[in-house]
């Protein structure tokens, strides 16, 4: 990595603010990337002076290492705390103390840790509470609103200001964030509402003046650059309003939208909030019933006709920055409805992905017990395979020195653990592959290699089920590692069947993609596999992928 260029931290660098900031920010900065998906699962291309940790930043133990990485790679001189937790249902799921709370002090002690100069963290409107009639929020008003998400912001804020004895920090309390593609879920509900000609297609709830502010991603990327840039001229401690000095309200929304789309604005049904109420909870009641729940739940209710006004001229003015009129949510709607005419596949699956929030991963939370258990299983995997009583099943790997092997049934663990980090079983196929063409070489038997892979499948997955952390997960403990080593089992006989046919050629690459056969050499590969930072394979195996 150039350490000439700074570096910054980036958590939730996989979700849609993170991934649309780092477009924007590759070669500018080094970018250490904290996600819980893997860059390819993200779609993110791999920029340079990039590195990509695949992390849940509640687990302080990985957390560690990636300390260990920023350090070694130069360190950051900034944090851009975008990963958080949230969902529609409004409950208190235990995933906003754990991400949210948890979660924040954990990047806050990665911060304090790496010698950070100022921590930016992605806070929300939202967790404020409505204001009253008259009234507007500044950057003074607390967030005191009382369901979970916000009391998580609360919290986050708070222990953002207490570390600023240990650097400066930035509070930043964003509008509705949406882009060309919408991808704001409670936008992208009412578009596909009043746009699809459903029989609700012209109904508003109350008098359609329920309203809030929004920021388009353009102009928040903008700003992240703009506050790093300019650090050196911001105070200690700030909190600023991230959205413009007005709201749209869902009737301004629905008189664009529809103008936009059909060439005229059709007269909406407004339907009094008592009613619309009782309306929301009937669908959401018949929705459960039937396991299919709408997007609009009963506590949305409450905020009908209600407005979120924001005054956000004082962040303007300190920050020298505030929103495009040419990006304002009402003028790009022309532009949003015409990604969604013209690419209506594409727009639907964006908005999709943003809707289905996820919480904790089962792969990364499988991929840490692996890790955790490896030095047990490795043990007992290699006294397996030197029991005597298999005879001729396993013979030919019992008979090779306790060290070769060890370190050969590391590699297989190590590539285990980085596909099921990634979620990418194909990516332990294609090593299996190469495996069998060199034992092939070697003169193994198919059912030796075969049985091989599977017994270690075996033992991980039943160490795997005995834990008790891992008790509702074991359909996932069976799909990533049962189904990953039989899927390697099927590659290695598909590569025998091909080599033992000379009428069907080897594909290009077998013969290059080779092994090493010596202790140093395995090391090497699993030292590579174990990089916290990259999770990729070596470069024989990384560079020249084999084709099933």
């Amino acid at each position: 990595m150039n350490t000439d260029l700074p570096g910054v931290v980036v958590t939730g660098a996989s979700g849609f603010i993170g991934r649309h900031f780092l477009a924007s920010a590759a070669g500018k900065y080094r970018l250490f990337c904290l996600a819980r998906r893997s860059r390819r699962d993200a779609g993110i291309p791999k920029y340079d002076n990039m590195r990509w940790t695949q992390v849940d930043i509640a687990h302080w133990d990985t957390m560690r290492e990636v300390v260990n990485c920023i350090r070694g790679h130069g360190g950051a001189e900034y944090v851009v705390h975008l990963a958080c937790y949230y969902d529609y249902h409004n409950m208190d799921n235990p995933e906003y103390d754990r991400t949210n709370v948890q979660g924040t002090r954990n990047v806050l002690k990665l911060a304090r840790q790496i010698g950070t100069s100022r921590f930016l963290f992605a806070s929300s409107l939202a967790a404020c509470e409505f204001p009253l009639p008259g009234e507007t929020i500044t950057e003074d008003t607390p967030p005191d609103a009382q369901f979970a998400y916000a009391r998580s912001k609360c919290l986050g804020e708070e222990m953002v200001r207490e570390h600023t004895e240990y650097f400066s920090a930035s509070v930043l309390r964003l509008a509705a964030v949406f882009s060309d593609w919408c991808e704001y879920p409670p936008m992208y509900v009412l578009l596909r509402t009043w746009l699809e000609r459903s029989w609700n297609s012209r109904i508003l709830g109350g008098r359609g003046d329920s309203a809030v502010p929004y920021i388009h991603i353009q102009d928040l990327v903008k700003l992240l650059h703009q506050i790093i840039d300019g650090s050196n001229q911001l105070p200690r401690f700030g909190t600023y309003n991230i959205s413009p000095c007005h709201t749209t309200s869902h009737r301004e929304l629905f008189s664009s939208a529809t103008r936009f789309h059909f060439g005229k604005t059709p007269d909406p049904i407004c339907l009094p909030k008592w009613f619309a109420g009782v309306g929301v909870r009937l669908r959401w009641w018949l929705g459960n019933v039937i396991g299919r729940p709408p997007f609009e739940a009963p506590w949305m209710v409450k905020y009908i006709d209600k407005e979120l006004r924001v005054d956000a001229s004082r962040s303007h003015i300190e920050l020298n920055w505030k929103p495009t009129e040419r990006l304002d949510v009402q003028r790009r709607l022309l532009t949003m409805i015409d990604n969604m005419k013209s690419h209506g596949e594409v727009w639907h699956m964006r908005n999709e992905e943003v809707l289905q929030r996820v919480g904790q991963r089962p792969n990364l939370l499988i991929s840490y017990e692996l890790e955790d258990l490896r030095e047990t299983l490795l043990e007992t995997i290699v006294d397996y395979v030197k029991t005597p009583s298999l005879g001729e099943q396993l013979n030919r790997y019992a008979e090779m020195p306790p060290k070769n092997l060890l370190w050969f049934v590391t590699l297989v663990y190590q590539v285990l653990i980085t596909s099921v980090r990634t979620r990418d079983r194909h990516l332990f196929r294609h090593y299996a592959q190469v495996i069998a063409s060199q034992r092939k070489r070697e003169g193994f038997e198919v059912d030796q290699v075969c049985t091989f892979l599977i017994t270690i499948g075996r033992l991980v997955e039943e160490a795997l089920m005995a834990k008790p952390v891992l008790a509702e997960f074991g359909q996932q403990v069976h799909d990533y590692v049962g189904l990953s080593f039989q899927l390697a089992a099927d590659g290695v006989e598909d590569v025998y069947e091909i080599s033992g046919d000379e009428s069907v050629g080897l594909p290009t690459g077998y013969e290059e993609l080779e092994i090493p056969t010596t202790v140093d050499g395995l090391e090497l590969m699993v030292s590579r596999l174990e990089d916290t930072c990259e999770f990729m394979l070596p470069p024989r195996l990384r560079d020249r992928p084999i084709q099933p």
